[in-house]
C-alpha cells in the first residue's frame, strides 16, 4: 500500500503525484489532515529523540553471566 498526498477541495481530493492504479479501480481512502508542523520540525524533534531517549528503567544485568549467578 502507498501513501498518497493531497488537498481536498469539496468532494474531491487533488493528489500531489498519479496513483499507479488503472481508472476504474475501486479504492479505500483515509482522510487524515496533516499538522502544521514542517517536516524540518519533525526531524529534529525525532532527532533530538534518539540522542536524549527518557529514561525507562534502571539496569538490572551488565552481562548475561550475572543473569544466571542468581
Amino acid at each position: 500500500m502507498k501513501v498518497y498526498r493531497g488537498i481536498v477541495r469539496g468532494n474531491t481530493v487533488l493528489l500531489e503525484e498519479t496513483p499507479d492504479l488503472p481508472d476504474e479501480t475501486p479504492a479505500l481512502v483515509e482522510l487524515r489532515p496533516l499538522s502544521q508542523e514542517g517536516e524540518e520540525a519533525i526531524v529534529a524533534r525525532h532527532i533530538a529523540f534518539l540522542k536524549h531517549p527518557p529514561k525507562v528503567g534502571r539496569l538490572l544485568y551488565r552481562k548475561r553471566e550475572e543473569l544466571y549467578e542468581r
